[in-house]
């Protein structure tokens, strides 16, 4: 499956999440860069007038966008997209796969009819974020090609399909995360530990050498704070944890795949497992409620 043959509100809301991931990220990434640069200027020793000016403003600039992020609308509009967006998706693999509220007695004029209307609510529900859609995603049909002929496949055929691009594709997502993740913990732990390192030296050093003009201590610590406050906004370790977690819930997931050998069997077994995976999404819209 292509991000195309998914239905348009998904491909608005999943183009709309990564845009405002972006830009939330990196206004954080000029906050940080914005405080650590001030505290750089401000280790210049008998700066002037205008290097002071300059150093005003850009503390002033990191405080005009930390009341601006304290508002948290840049994350809201994140989360709440990539809410949307993961409701979709879980309610289009349902649709193909002929699982409830879509089972394969049901007519495709039915299906379709069942579809439609849950886009709609789904949309009704959150309709504060229309705004961030673009104009083309907002142009793709709701129900493609490949949709309608994955739903008319044979179930081993539906199962097959089920296994490599929906089960597989989950488990190596989750999985690549929590490696991911990990090596990122890893990282920030040690770069937090050399700052602080350093600052403990810088002070201890000042003593021995009182007359040294430059003294950068101020400039380690705003370092170690900012690497606190990212490790505090990816929580990685707390996210290496939570994906390897579902990445072994979804292999087990997957064990059970062969006993569904029946329509109505194969229904309950999709239901199980978006069911499953839905608990991403519905963190996500804890996260927007937070």
């Amino acid at each position: 499956m292509e991000q195309q043959d998914y239905p348009g509100l998904y491909q608005a809301a999943d183009n709309a999440s990564i845009r405002a991931q972006s830009r939330y990220l990196l206004t954080v990434k000029a906050h940080i860069a914005m405080l650590i640069f001030g505290a750089v200027l401000a280790t210049v020793p008998n700066p002037s007038k205008i290097l002071l000016l300059v150093n005003a403003i850009i503390f002033f600039a990191a405080l005009a966008i930390s009341v601006f992020l304290a508002n948290k609308k840049l994350e809201a509009d994140w989360y709440s997209t990539r809410a949307v967006a993961e409701s979709v998706k879980t309610s289009t693999w349902r649709y193909m796969m002929c699982a409830e509220p879509y089972p394969a007695s049901k007519q495709i004029v039915e299906a379709n009819s069942a579809f439609g209307t849950l886009l709609s609510d789904i949309l009704k529900s959150n309709n504060g974020i229309s705004n961030q859609f673009s104009g083309e995603d907002c142009a793709s049909e709701q129900i493609s090609a490949t949709m309608k002929a994955n739903r008319t496949k044979s179930l081993k055929e539906r199962k097959t399909l089920y296994l490599t691009e929906r089960i597989d594709d989950q488990r190596k997502w989750y999985a690549d995360k929590t490696r991911y993740n990990q090596q990122r913990s890893r990282l920030f732990f040690w770069l937090l530990i050399a700052c602080q390192s350093m600052a403990v030296l810088l002070v201890v050093s000042r003593v021995a050498f009182p007359n040294w003009e430059i003294w950068p201590t101020e400039v380690f610590v705003v370092v170690a704070g900012s690497v606190t406050t990212w490790v505090q906004l990816k929580r990685f370790e707390a996210n290496a944890a939570s994906y390897s977690l579902a990445a072994h819930e979804i292999s087990l997931i997957q064990t059970k795949i062969d006993k569904s050998n029946t329509d109505s069997d194969f229904s309950n077994f999709v239901q199980d497992t978006e069911n499953a995976f839905s608990r991403e999404h519905t963190q996500w819209v804890a996260k927007v409620q937070h």
